[in-house]
């Protein structure tokens, strides 16, 4: 099952162009079989994720892109909102109080304006940040980072046993599907998704 982890919508994410309707029909035409919008902050309504999911007949799923002071988290399972910035290691708190899964999203992005030469972060030295010990997971493949930012995070995975995902981070149809996760069993519901993320049954690779 091919899923985008990182989808932004115009309905609860002001800097975002892409329409909902519109952004499953796009998952659709790309041969994908689910789609995850992660507002920043914001959790979907259940019945509204419900309403879209029948309308086009395709698995939509919600999750948050939480501000924390580490960087960005893609969260699932965490049914409410998550409006101001907090401390990974707080969040995690919260996540596992709801049986949620974390995964660390676009972690060396940075790269993009500084330089990655000029940047000099190793693999050692990039997996000495503690913030890697309270991640499920890691967005190895992401469609708003280079390919050197991606590299990188994908190595980290590599060397600390972490599931590196995939995820487009779009905000217009163009993007989505850039970036994917691939499921090898089907995901029928939010908890579905958070037991294979947990277990490391996923995998990030470049699709469009």
């Amino acid at each position: 099952m091919i899923i985008d982890l990182h989808v932004h919508t115009s309905a609860y994410s002001p800097c975002s162009k892409l329409d909902p309707e519109e952004a499953v029909r796009a998952a659709k035409s790309l041969g994908l079989d689910g789609i995850c919008f992660t507002e920043h902050g914001r959790v979907w309504p259940a019945s509204e994720l419900e309403r879209l999911s029948a309308r086009w007949d395709f698995p939509v799923f919600s999750g948050i892109e939480v501000e924390t002071r580490e960087g960005h988290m893609l969260v699932f399972g965490l049914e409410e909102d998550q409006p101001g910035l907090i401390t990974a290691a707080e969040l995690r708190e919260k996540v596992d109080r709801a049986g949620g899964a974390v995964i660390y999203a676009h972690p060396f992005r940075g790269f993009l304006l500084f330089g990655f030469s000029d940047l000099r972060m190793t693999v050692r030295e990039a997996c000495r940040r503690p913030v890697f010990k309270l991640l499920h997971a890691v967005e190895a493949f992401s469609g708003k980072s280079t390919r050197n930012e991606n590299n990188l995070a994908l190595e980290v995975c590599k060397t600390l046993s972490i599931a590196g995902v995939g995820g487009s981070d779009s905000h217009s149809a163009g993007d989505l599907g850039r970036c994917v996760t691939f499921f090898d069993d089907r995901i029928r519901s939010t908890a579905d998704l958070v037991d294979k993320l947990k277990k490391g049954e996923c995998r990030g690779e470049y699709r469009k």
